[in-house]
């Protein structure tokens, strides 16, 4: 027995047309949403009261829709051109805009904003993308496909310097975390520049990171509005001299994460050499219990690394015991860390911290090891960069940030998902519609049709 299953159906497009709607039907498995637009009212958009006229020759155009059903969706619009008399009694000829889609990429404006969306601010490959739409919306596409898609997006949205003011005029910023990275197969470098509210204002490609095109970069983008009262980024000296040079007022602080990942690498290698030495220790003299130790050490190797405050109650118990089988480099290493977390973590002025770097360099004189050494160099080359929230009022809560950081590791996750983003150009286009979405919430989808013009309410 035949039955007959009607099921409600909204979107924006069937807001907008409900009066032009006609009918649904099922065709070859797709199912197709009719609208006549000549019975659409279009009075009110033109702004005529006369009599509108159609031809009759007219044509459809098919859209594709996100599907709720078993099938795949369609809208299937009938167009014709129109006209009407003006007041000098004159004919005018229009034909109908289709709102709602695209009718150069014959998809609805949904379906396009759920593309990019997840392809810009989720991270989904476009491989990916395109066999989810295919499995879970039926709308066949390639990865090629979407990346016209992103570029034609991206070709329409404000340059980045327009972004970069429309940003700064909605929340104006004064804090600049400064970092760049070297995209896949390329040697060039992008600089990444963020702000105090997490956002990534622009970014750019250069040459290089050398001193002269940093300091260009950060010159036009003071030019474009943006005043610095406080800086971040790593120990590169390519950026340090840049921002003296263009912000010579500004504070300046060191990203805390490279400040960390520095003084982190040199106690990996300390570690790792202490463990290669006791191994070839063991096994030329045959030492069942200094090769026991080796490799307790390896597989423990990550817990050591850790702040205490970081241990599991398993960790906690398996390096005490370890400690009191090495009571000598295992003890003092442990106790190392601890002094690098009372700089860090306790210390709340710069006395205190210079009083605990005292220690923590008893500490490391007490081991003969030169990675730990390079620990003290470094302190003594960067102390005033990487401790100036001790000394300066106001910068306490980047103390622990990574915000420089933390803008390079966005491009770097979006390039590895899509497989390296072959071109700057897409790279930028990829930058401005994540900007687009993320922090203005715009309609990405409506500046294909409207073109690279801000809302007025942004604008203003």
């Amino acid at each position: 027995m035949a039955l007959t299953v009607q099921m409600q159906f909204t979107s924006a497009v069937t807001e907008i047309y409900q009066d032009a709607f006609v009918g649904s039907s099922i065709e070859n498995g797709t199912t197709v949403i009719q609208f006549d637009l000549r019975k659409h009212d279009f009075h009110q958009e033109l702004g005529t009261k006369a009599t509108l006229c159609w031809r009759k020759d007219s044509y459809q155009v098919d859209v594709h829709e996100l599907s709720t059903f078993h099938n795949p969706m369609t809208y299937r619009f009938i167009v014709a051109q129109g006209s009407d008399l003006n007041d000098q009694h004159q004919r005018v000829y229009f034909t109908p805009e289709i709102k709602g889609v695209s009718t150069s990429q014959h998809m609805s404006h949904s379906v396009i904003r759920l593309a990019c969306y997840r392809a810009v601010v989720c991270g989904v490959s476009l491989r990916h993308m395109a066999l989810l739409f295919s499995v879970l919306f039926l709308i066949p596409m390639t990865k090629s496909s979407i990346k016209r898609w992103i570029d034609d997006i991206g070709s329409h949205l404000p340059t980045p310097e327009q972004m970069l003011q429309h940003l700064l005029a909605l929340t104006p910023a004064t804090e600049c975390p400064l970092d760049g990275y070297y995209p896949l197969g390329t040697d060039n470098c992008v600089m990444v520049v963020k702000d105090e509210h997490a956002r990534i204002l622009i970014t750019h490609e250069a040459a290089s990171e050398n001193g002269d095109d940093a300091r260009t970069f950060l010159q036009h983008i003071k030019d474009l509005g943006l005043n610095v009262t406080a800086a971040f980024s790593d120990y590169s000296p390519s950026f340090t001299e840049a921002i003296k040079a263009v912000w010579p007022h500004a504070r300046f602080q060191a990203d805390h994460f490279h400040t960390v990942k520095n003084i982190w690498g040199h106690l990996k290698k300390s570690l790792l050499s202490y463990r290669r030495k006791l191994k070839v220790s063991g096994e030329a003299k045959q030492n069942e219990a200094c090769m026991a130790l080796a490799k307790k050490l390896w597989q423990l190797r990550w817990s050591l690394l850790k702040k205490p405050s970081n241990f599991s109650g398993e960790e906690k118990q398996a390096i005490a015991d370890l400690e009191s089988e090495d009571a000598g480099f295992v003890h003092r290493f442990r106790s190392i860390i601890r002094q690098l977390v009372n700089i860090f973590d306790h210390a709340h002025s710069a006395a205190q911290a210079k009083l605990r770097l005292q220690q923590l360099r008893k500490e490391i004189n007490a081991v003969d090891d030169d990675h730990l050494q390079k620990i003290l160099t470094f302190f003594d080359d960067h102390w005033e960069q990487a401790l100036r929230y001790l000394r300066k009022k106001g910068m306490g809560k980047h103390r622990r940030g990574s915000n420089s950081e933390s803008g390079r590791r966005l491009l770097r996750r979006l390039e590895k998902n899509h497989d390296g983003i072959r071109s700057a150009a897409t790279r930028q286009h990829y930058m401005q519609i994540y900007q687009a979405i993320k922090y203005l919430s715009l309609d990405i989808a409506a500046f294909i049709e409207k073109g690279p013009q801000m809302p007025s309410a942004l604008s203003r």
